[in-house]
């Protein structure tokens, strides 16, 4: 292996025999004489100094501070040279950045093997810096894909609410450290019908954003066809109900396709009247409580979008009454966890719902939010913490 090598030298004698020596094994070399010239050739960032020790001896400590700096700025690496009979114990002090020192007095096979061995861990470096440079521009873009995956989901959760004097809504996202999975929307399909839904991707990561986009765009009623299918007569659709949609996402998602499965609960509300259906796909259970206080978990469904159809999807009608609130959370609240590791759990969510049953929707869910935080401590959550509120508010009073 060969290399460029600067040789420091006072002796011109001693400086003639090292350059023979080196170009003969064919390295570039260039020779100096003095310690200020050879600062001004470490400019040209050679990769190895052969440095006579004299050289130190007469120069003063700023200068020798200066010529330290300067072959870390080259990230040269240094070989003292000293003469036969110098006390080694006094060279190191001198310069504490080179790499070891030789005698002129060495044969001339084992000064160039010093060399080799500096010109390899040389390269080795370069590798590794190599290395972790483009180590460094992938996480870069990595975390770029991560930013926009994330742009990408915020940009598909609500931005307004339907017109209803029926209904009253109000939600809450708090995104992990990297992207999850979590999706849920509001939106009208008829005239009398709006559908909400919550799913949650398995995974995080971009893989799992993208899976997220294709099912929002897969139940959308305008780019989609799973919420409402066409028929020969007016109104020229019909409505698809809550366990035939989960049906079609189950076959249209196939885990040996995508390599990822979702939790998913969708429901249908008619915006007149206080009736609701729905369908769970083993998502947790939405919280229906009650204007009376009671409280019921909406747990009827199917499993997970995706396995294939394994247990039939069923669905279940509800009729609501004026006061009564619909919770719709995924698991990044319940398997939110404090710094000892306790997971916050439904209890805690069911407990404080029914606390505050009395107090404005969007009101409650902000107080929730600061409930949640202080169980954990300000800790950075490890999944999407989602969260969308439904209360029925009845007719408006004429």
């Amino acid at each position: 292996m060969t290399g460029r090598i600067l040789i420091a030298h006072q002796n011109e004698t001693e400086s003639k025999l090292l350059h023979k020596l080196l170009t003969a094994a064919g390295h570039q070399t260039q020779r100096v004489n003095s310690l200020a010239l050879a600062l001004e050739a470490l400019q040209q960032c050679p990769e190895i100094l052969l440095l006579d020790i004299v050289l130190l001896k007469q120069a003063d400590e700023d200068q020798r501070g200066r010529f330290g700096a300067g072959l870390e700025i080259a990230e040269t690496l240094c070989l003292r040279l000293c003469e036969k009979g110098t006390d080694f114990s006094q060279v190191p002090p001198l310069s504490p950045n080179a790499c070891g020192t030789l005698s002129t007095s060495e044969h001339s096979s084992m000064i160039l093997e010093q060399i080799d061995s500096l010109l390899r861990i040389k390269a080795a470096e370069i590798d590794r810096n190599r290395a972790q440079e483009q180590l460094m521009l992938h996480r870069m873009e990595v975390e770029e894909g991560l930013r926009s995956a994330a742009q990408i989901q915020h940009a598909l959760l609500p931005n307004h609410v339907p017109l209803t004097d029926h209904y009253s809504f109000a939600w809450t996202f708090t995104p992990c450290d990297t992207v999850g999975g979590d999706l849920f929307n509001l939106m009208p399909i008829s005239e009398e019908t709006l559908a909400v839904y919550i799913l949650d991707v398995s995974g995080h990561g971009v893989s799992s954003a993208l899976v997220t986009v294709s099912a929002y765009q897969s139940l959308s009623d305008r780019t989609g066809q799973l919420v409402k299918s066409p028929i020969d007569q007016p109104p020229y659709f019909k409505v698809n109900s809550p366990a035939d949609v989960l049906r079609a996402l189950d076959e249209e998602y196939p885990y040996e396709r995508f390599d990822k499965f979702f939790t998913m609960t969708y429901m249908l509300l008619d915006r007149n009247k206080g009736r609701l259906c729905y369908a769970n796909a083993g998502h947790p259970p939405s919280i229906l409580l009650k204007h009376n206080g009671d409280i019921e978990r909406l747990e009827c469904g199917g499993t997970l979008v995706g396995l294939g159809g394994l247990v039939p999807y069923e669905e279940e009608e509800i009729e609501l009454e004026p006061g009564d609130r619909i919770f719709l959370y995924s698991d990044g609240i319940s398997e939110y966890e404090a710094p000892d590791g306790e997971m916050f759990g439904e209890q805690r969510l069911i407990d404080y719902l029914m606390s505050r049953s009395r107090i404005p929707l969007e009101e409650s869910l902000d107080d929730f939010m600061l409930k949640l935080h202080d169980f954990g401590k300000g800790s950075s959550p490890t999944d999407d913490i989602s969260l969308f509120a439904i209360e029925y508010t009845g007719a408006p009073k004429t």
